[in-house]
């Protein structure tokens, strides 16, 4: 062996021991951390805005991939979640909570609200199930994704959970099993092979079906792409076998932290403002054209409507019934008003999540509102100009202190053209606001009615600075007519809250209390 070739045998050797050695230091350090972890934060970032996933947390994901599912739940995982859908300094630090290594949590979030996850050995959100169920119970499957599942809430707080509560009380001369198979992200195309897979051979009497936001997304995929069988020949077997080494290569933690590494020093996370001016550009109305943009939507409306109804006729074809839930918060979704029509159709009950968690807002608006002494002190602003209507948005402070003051940020220059902490809010009795000190800021402008108006609020920030952030989300109001002129007022909201929602996704407890007691009533008539 000539000099060279042992020069290059023992770099290779030292490459080689140097990676063995990272590769068991890596996994060492993970496994000690993750071993301390008491609660997983779930840091909510506007359009999921966080940049790259740090690798130490892969072993606290709790979905894993499946060949027929696209992915499942990880069996018998438990987890407590720390859940800051809530107000923070600026978003930088919503990112750097997922990034910490340290697994503690920062004083700033102790307090926040906590939820606990306990799935079965085979993933799902209850208890271990028997293939037939006892003769004298009527077995309820609950089949959806994760407003099934119940996120962010506890188990007893999940609507299947509250269903089998509701049942009680309406049906008490009835034994009822109410099992739930929500699994986090599925659209129908995934609840459909569910349903086949699994679902019919628990011989359920009734099936509850709750599919729509997922099949909706744009991710630029189709599900039924991704499930297609894979062709046999011989470059589909080479393309499979180099996906396959690439995958060995990405399982190895020196691989994925260099790789974090690499993209989290070119990460840059998008402003609000960038949010709010998409929001202002579309004027709020969220119109999508799902026949254009298909070949990139999870599932179309067209794919979902077939999807619906091929579980209806599958379930029926078993001798059980079916119940639709509509589980979106975006009221013009076209796969909304699909479930709609197919529930007439095919003669199924239909629990409008949606209008259920509308009007319970409505109510916590209307309270509020009394509460305060708000609802007929007068102001004394001038009439808005021709074609106008001028409103005035309030917020109540809640549990937050205000060192200085809240102010309000939007796209349209009323609202300071995007730019933050530079108009602000009043408390002080006068310009609209109704009571001074009484903890509700108030800000009025004048647009042209049904004109659709985004904003966000901050809490005491430098100008000009996303500083003082509110929870992440966009809040949008459509401007009312006024018919005698005078201007209108807003209903009130709160710093640090979405009335009714845990997140920007999903309802709240209450929500699902609502929809469980709805979809109670519906079988228990």
């Amino acid at each position: 062996m000539t000099s060279a070739v042992k020069a290059i045998a023992k770099g290779l050797t030292t490459t080689l021991v140097f990676f063995v050695l990272a590769e068991v230091g890596l996994r060492s350090a993970y496994l000690v951390r993750n071993s301390m972890v008491e609660y997983v934060p779930l840091p909510y970032a506007l359009g999921n805005n966080y940049g790259p996933i740090p690798p130490w947390l892969d072993a606290l994901l709790i979905l894993k991939p499946h060949p027929s599912l696209i992915w499942t739940n990880e069996p018998n995982a438990h987890r407590t979640y720390l859940d800051v859908f809530s107000p923070i300094r600026t978003q930088q630090d919503r990112i750097a909570l997922l990034r910490r290594f340290t697994p503690s949590v920062p004083p700033e979030f102790r307090d926040n609200p906590k939820w606990e996850i306990r799935l079965n050995s085979e993933g799902f959100r209850a208890g271990e199930i028997s293939t037939r169920p006892d003769p004298s119970t009527v077995r309820i499957v609950c089949l959806g994704d994760s407003w099934t599942y119940g996120m962010p809430v506890g188990g007893e707080q999940t609507y299947p959970s509250r269903l089998a509560s509701w049942l009680r009380v309406e049906r008490p001369d009835t034994d009822y099993e109410v099992l739930n198979l929500g699994v986090l992200g599925y659209s129908s195309l995934q609840g459909l092979q569910l349903l086949k897979m699994r679902v019919l051979d628990l011989h359920p009497d009734i099936v509850v079906i709750g599919f729509g936001m997922n099949d909706s997304e744009v991710p630029g995929y189709r599900d039924k792409d991704v499930v297609a069988a894979p062709s046999s020949s011989r470059s589909s077997m080479l393309a499979r076998a180099k996906a396959g080494l690439k995958r060995a290569a990405q399982a190895l933690e020196s691989y994925k932290f260099l790789e974090y590494q690499a993209l989290a020093l070119t990460f840059r996370p998008k402003p609000i403002s960038d949010y709010l001016k998409v929001e202002a550009g579309m004027n709020g109305s969220g119109l999508v054209d799902y026949g254009e943009i298909e070949p990139w939507t999870r599932v179309s409306p067209r794919d979902y409507e077939s999807n619906i109804r091929e579980m209806i006729r599958l379930v029926r074809a078993r001798g059980a019934e079916v119940v639709l839930v509509d589980n979106e918060l975006w009221e013009g979704s076209p796969y909304r008003a699909a479930l709609k029509k197919i529930a007439e159709a095919a003669g199924a009950p239909f629990v409008d999540g949606q209008a259920l968690v509308a009007d319970a807002r409505r109510t916590i608006e209307k309270n509020l509102e009394a509460r305060l002494d708000l609802v007929e002190r007068g102001n004394h602003l001038q009439p808005a100009p021709a074609g106008k209507t001028t409103v005035a948005f309030r917020i109540y402070r809640g549990q937050v202190a205000v060192p200085k003051g809240l102010s309000i940020v939007g796209a349209d220059p009323q609202l300071g053209a995007l730019v933050p902490n530079v108009v602000a809010m009043r408390d002080d009795g006068a310009g609209g606001d109704q009571r001074a000190a009484d903890g509700v800021w108030t800000h009025t402008a004048a647009f042209a009615p049904q004109t659709t108006v985004s904003y966000v609020y901050t809490n005491s920030g430098t100008p000009g600075q996303w500083e003082g952030l509110d929870v992440p989300y966009v809040r949008r109001v459509e401007v009312p007519e006024s018919p005698d002129g005078r201007p209108v007022y807003l209903p009130i909201e709160t710093f640090g809250r979405i009335y009714m929602q845990g997140d920007g996704s999903h309802t709240d407890a209450a929500g699902y209390d609502a929809i469980g007691h709805a979809v109670a009533r519906a079988i228990a008539r």
